[in-house]
């Protein structure tokens, strides 16, 4: 089964976003922050991490940004997500479908 770590600060994103993954297949595994997320990661190694910010992200993972806020904040998120590997970008405010379909194009 293809496990996805969820690093996501709001608590109803995180919710959302675990409530979608999991309906359509996959093992999610959530966290608040960056440093919760390599505890995490350490233990429940993930095939893909999708972030909204993250200061250090995990070793060797493929990273999906799904960043949000105003222009101004997703424009420095956007930045920060790439320098640390992101290479698929999904700004919020998304569909269900487009999620599962950035997901799906992360993992390939």
């Amino acid at each position: 089964m293809i496990r996805i770590l969820v690093i996501e600060t709001e608590l109803r994103a995180r919710q959302a976003l675990k409530t979608i993954l999991e309906g359509a297949g996959y093992e999610v595994i959530v966290a608040v922050d960056s440093g919760d997320a390599l505890s995490r990661h350490r233990t429940h190694p993930a095939d893909l991490v999708i972030a909204d910010g993250i200061d250090e992200p995990p070793p060797g993972a493929r990273i999906l940004a799904v960043p949000g806020g105003t222009d101004q904040r997703r424009a420095m998120l956007s930045e920060r997500l790439r320098l640390s590997g992101a290479k698929t970008f999904l700004p919020k405010p998304f569909r269900r479908d487009d999620l599962l379909d950035a997901v799906r194009a992360s993992l390939t």
